[in-house]
């Protein structure tokens, strides 16, 4: 929302009703949704036509009833939090590495006589010697 976005709005067409701020501060505890698109869309269930955006609700919620849980900054953390976790819709196989076959015998690499050095970054030059 920027400054001439909320000037220009209508204040009374845009007042969320308490039950539908509540319903968007369980909507953003629940652990059922993966990214804010899915929260967009249930955002007419509640009466919230003015947006499609579940931030700029939240964020309009937070200014009529100051919850806590619809600031920001919550929010914004909320979010991370859900989209860093691994996805329901990965196996978790694939998200770990593993695989359905037996687990193979790591074989040790063979020994060089001569261990090289550790190559410092030398971003394009050459190392003294």
């Amino acid at each position: 929302m920027t400054p001439d976005w909320i000037k220009r709005r209508d204040h009374i067409a845009t007042y969320p009703t308490r039950a539908a701020a509540l319903a968007l501060i369980e909507w953003i505890r629940a652990d059922n949704w993966e990214t804010t698109s899915e929260l967009d869309r249930r955002l007419p269930e509640v009466g919230i036509d003015w947006t499609g955006d579940f931030q700029a609700a939240a964020e309009r919620c937070f200014a009529v009833y100051g919850y806590p849980d619809l600031e920001d900054v919550a929010v914004a953390l909320r979010v991370a939090e859900v989209s860093l976790r691994p996805t329901r819709s990965a196996p978790r196989e694939a998200a770990t590495g593993g695989s359905a076959s037996p687990a193979q015998p790591v074989s040790q690499p063979a020994p060089s006589e001569r261990p090289e050095a550790p190559q410092a970054a030398t971003y394009g030059f050459t190392p003294r010697r």
